[in-house]
């Protein structure tokens, strides 16, 4: 059976595993928001906007990191809570890098390769993303802070991934590859 791509389901959920996998990874078990959860959003302290393109879609991702959670879920010792602006901001820039690959693993199971640029980090205060009704973000809460991406999408008119085509498993995130 096919299934459309549709961002709001497909991706959505691809993506929500991979920040739920990444921060497990670093000792943190981040819990998924739902949009009735807390409608106050938090105050972001960083946030990294990380673009890639391929022949079937192409879009962008963002990832917003409160304070103390740029800062708990370094596993570097020095990135602690009194660690330096410029570590913080490399560690989110280096996250939402892994995210996204996490991201491109599972796309690739079904057929889908994108390439990934650079991350580029901002400072996150009154973050706010043009309105659209389609762009809301995956919300995830942690006891120290909380995380948000975003993720747009613009894809192939017609693109359809049959689930049932899914592919080998793959690399799994932060297995070393070589190449000759």
């Amino acid at each position: 059976m096919e299934h459309e791509l549709d961002p709001g389901n497909f991706l959505k959920d691809v993506t929500a595993a991979a920040c739920e996998e990444l921060f497990g990874r670093y000792g943190l078990a981040v819990r998924r928001a739902d949009e009735s959860d807390d409608p106050v959003s938090p105050e972001f302290f960083l946030c990294s906007v990380i673009g890639f393109s391929g022949r079937d879609l192409r879009g962008t991702l963002v990832l917003a990191l409160t304070e103390e959670l740029s800062g708990v879920s370094n596993p570097i010792a020095a990135a602690g809570p009194t660690a330096g602006h410029e570590i913080r901001r490399d560690w989110v820039g280096e996250l939402s890098n892994q995210l996204l690959g996490q991201i491109k693993i599972a796309l690739l199971r079904y057929g889908l390769e994108i390439y990934m640029n650079l991350p580029a980090v901002l400072h996150g205060q009154h973050l706010a993303p043009l309105p659209r009704a389609r762009l809301k973000p995956l919300k995830f809460t942690v006891a120290s802070g909380a995380a948000a991406v975003w993720l747009d999408i613009e894809t192939r008119p017609g693109l359809k991934i049959d689930m049932a085509a899914r592919g080998e498993e793959g690399p799994a995130p932060g297995d070393p590859l070589l190449f000759d």
